[in-house]
């Protein structure tokens, strides 16, 4: 399926029905991809709530569902959403993997900071340097994920 959500919209027709109601029919093969999507997305909403995952920055191996099959899942379940405030749930849910960053290692816990400024910890040069690496790539994924997602919504109302 391509990227851009067009094949699955395609295969949902909109209609009305005799109470000039709209209805609309789902093929069972987009029927499965969208029950599946959801699958994994509440999989992936019980792993951030039982890890309270928060805004700590986690290795992608911890994800329960590999990356890509998430970013998917959440392409077509907003794909398919008609709801416009669910459908800013699952975008806001969908940019979260971007906290998911392959071979971090140990996981970042990002706590904000004291009344009195910064954690007494000291931080060498080098970790503050790939600390900062590491949000601005978050950072940019995010964006990334973001407009992607948008994407799918304007393409799902044409």
């Amino acid at each position: 399926m391509p990227p851009d959500g067009v094949s699955l919209l395609k295969e949902i027709r909109m209609g009305l029905n005799v109470r000039g109601q709209t209805v609309y029919t789902v093929s069972q093969d987009v029927l499965d991809d969208v029950l599946m999507a959801n699958h994994l997305i509440d999989e992936f909403l019980l792993f951030m709530k039982e890890d309270e995952i928060g805004n700590d920055l986690i290795d992608e191996i911890e994800l329960p569902v590999q990356k890509n099959a998430l970013v998917e899942a959440f392409r077509i379940a907003i794909a398919a959403e008609r709801q416009p405030t669910v459908r800013a749930l699952l975008i806001k849910a969908g940019m979260t993997l971007a906290q998911f960053r392959i071979g971090l290692g140990n996981r970042i816990r990002l706590t904000p900071l004291t009344p009195h400024g910064r954690s007494p910890q000291l931080r060498s040069c080098a970790f503050e340097r790939r600390l900062e690496r590491i949000l601005i790539a978050t950072a940019e994924e995010r964006v990334h994920l973001c407009e992607f997602y948008r994407r799918v919504c304007v393409q799902s109302y044409n």
